[in-house]
């Protein structure tokens, strides 16, 4: 536990010599977002270190750590000793002695080895974007490392983590969830690997994510990525119907959007087009009605809107509108009796004709 002392100094105002009483000074009072950075600095700093045993360089004596890893006489003396470690789950020792080996023999065949058992150290410890970082770090220094499938499959398993809500570490604490960090990931893996059989599913998880995020329109772009860089591959489909869907969702948000409507329902009409017998016709054939009851309601909320502020003109044309687009709704035998409704009040309250008298 590390132990920490914050000095506080302040200067004391000059005092009154005629006053009778005695006067009590105050510190200054701090501000809200003084005390929240303090605090957050404390428990940092109280925080047990979670990093690897540091490694020093002394002359004449070479590399050290204050840890159990020792520098070894070989390179393959140093993996054996950190794949000892492992063993015992000694994971910042195990760090500690992949990094002695990266120091002392960089360019050793044994180095891309070593980068890669230090983010799977890190992945023991949950650590997973500095994993992932680490991982980076041999597919960026070690080009034709015979383990660079399993590197490109760890990192697409650590971007799986942060999608399903693996929280984000600050200061060795866990905080919120991100979804730009798997987004972040997915790419990664995109432009380490943009053709390998890894790469159509982590097109597809960005859209997973930005749908996660609200962010339809680059979940539509994701998905239609894999539409257009994957057509052969198996979730082309998926893709199909995650366009709909998303438009669907992005019209559902908050006020009704016509035009977010009437693109899920093309994306649908895509999808059963192209997958005639799919798995997903039904529902996509579901969600289509869902779509045109509700854009049947909006124009029948807006009718009914200006219908009440007594715009009886302005209430026609969106009941028009109505029977016009959907004439099998509901919402448009309504609309029906009530403009009929209109035309009788209208006639009623029209002026009588000036026609001459015999």
């Amino acid at each position: 536990m590390l132990r920490f002392s914050i000095l506080y100094s302040v200067t004391r105002p000059p005092l009154r010599v005629d006053t009778p009483r005695r006067l009590r000074y105050s510190p200054p009072a701090m501000s809200r977002s003084s005390f929240v950075l303090l605090l957050v600095l404390a428990v940092w700093l109280a925080w047990p270190a979670t990093a690897p045993a540091p490694i020093v360089y002394r002359p004449g004596a070479g590399w050290e750590t204050k840890g159990q890893a020792q520098a070894a006489a070989s390179p393959k003396a140093q993996i054996e000793q950190g794949l000892e470690f492992e063993k015992r789950k000694a994971w910042d020792d195990a760090i500690s002695s992949y990094r002695l080996l990266l120091r002392r023999w960089p360019t050793s065949i044994h180095a891309a080895e070593a980068q890669f058992r230090i983010g799977y150290c890190q992945e023991q410890q949950r650590d997973y974007y500095k994993a992932f970082l680490s991982y980076q770090k041999v597919i960026e220094s070690y080009q034709g490392f015979e383990k660079f499938t399993e590197v490109i499959q760890r990192q697409y398993k650590i971007g799986n983590l942060f999608l399903a809500g693996e929280r984000v570490k600050l200061f060795g604490i866990r905080t919120l969830p991100s979804m730009d960090r798997a987004v972040e990931i997915y790419e990664k893996v995109l432009k380490n690997a943009p053709y390998s059989d890894i790469a159509p599913s982590a097109q597809m998880a960005i859209g997973y994510a930005r749908e996660k995020q609200k962010r339809y329109d680059e979940a539509v772009a994701a998905y239609q990525k894999v539409i257009e860089k994957y057509p052969n591959c198996s979730l082309v489909e998926e893709a199909y119907f995650n366009v709909g869907l998303a438009y669907y969702r992005a019209a559902s948000k908050s006020e009704y959007d016509q035009g977010y409507a009437n693109k899920a329902v093309d994306g649908f009409n895509e999808y059963i087009t192209k997958y005639p017998g799919g798995s997903k016709v039904a529902v996509a054939r579901d969600y289509i009605t869902k779509v045109k009851v509700d854009q049947a309601r909006g124009l029948y909320e807006v009718a009914h809107y200006y219908d009440k502020q007594k715009d009886f003109s302005s209430a026609l044309v969106y009941y028009n509108e109505l029977i016009a687009r959907h004439p099998q709704s509901s919402y448009a035998q309504q609309a029906q009796s009530r403009m009929e409704l209109l035309r009788r009040l209208a006639a009623l309250n029209s002026p009588p004709s000036n026609e001459a008298k015999p």
